[in-house]
């Protein structure tokens, strides 16, 4: 018994010994510290790192959507059918497919300066005689169907000048009327789904500037825009 006691002392004694002369930090080196960026970098910017930025949006380009038939263009109004076809040629030549299309609208003529109703033409024409002796000649009998057989003295664009012939006629001792006057006309518009290349925007933006077009980008999901019916 005493033999196993002395034995386990001297066990301890050489284990503290060992300790002394070889500590345990010799034995197992302290670990390299991670960087304080590394340690509090969170999982969402790793994800963002290991993408590497390659899945990023990219600035839209304003072409794409009317290349992949987003947008669509409606050019005009053409006075003439003439001008119109024309305007199709050069889109078609260009490669875009245009749709020409009419439409009605009412074009403001002036304020026409007027006499009347009268009873009959024959009364109408009595007026007007008596307008050519005091030096008014210019007239032209019409009826419209609450203005049966009346006598209009011009149809003038600036109501300034509307004012001094009705201003003229009352002095002769007349009692004339004033309205407004538009008639309806056919324009044409040219629809079409694709971009303009450049030297066909740059001949658009002369007719812009020259003949008073407009080019109205839209939807194509949307209605149609059109002048007044």
């Amino acid at each position: 018994m005493k033999a196993f006691f002395y034995l386990l002392l001297l066990t301890n004694l050489l284990f503290l010994l060992v300790q002394w002369l070889y500590p345990y930090a010799q034995w197992a080196p302290d670990p390299k510290p991670l960087p304080a960026a590394e340690r509090l970098r969170l999982l969402g910017e790793a994800a963002s790192a290991v993408s590497g930025g390659a899945d990023e949006p990219q600035p839209a380009d304003p072409l794409a959507d009317a290349r992949s038939g987003g947008l669509c263009y409606t050019l005009g109004p053409f006075k003439e059918q003439t001008e119109a076809q024309e305007a199709a040629r050069r889109l078609r030549d260009a490669g875009i497919e245009a749709s020409l299309r009419p439409s009605k609208e009412q074009e403001y003529m002036g304020v026409m300066v007027y006499l009347g109703p009268h009873d009959s033409r024959q009364q109408a024409r009595a007026v007007a005689r008596e307008l050519g002796e005091k030096g008014v000649r210019d007239y032209i009998i019409f009826s419209d169907p609450d203005k049966p057989n009346a006598l209009s003295l011009g149809v003038f664009g600036l109501k300034k000048n509307a004012e001094r012939r009705k201003a003229q006629l009352e002095k002769l001792g007349y009692q004339p009327k004033t309205e407004l006057r538009y008639r309806q006309r056919t324009i044409y518009w040219l629809d079409y789904a694709q971009a303009e290349p450049p030297p066909l925007r740059d001949w658009i933006d002369r007719m812009k500037t020259e003949r008073g077009l407009s080019r109205i980008r839209r939807q194509c999901a949307e209605a149609i825009p059109s002048a007044v019916d």
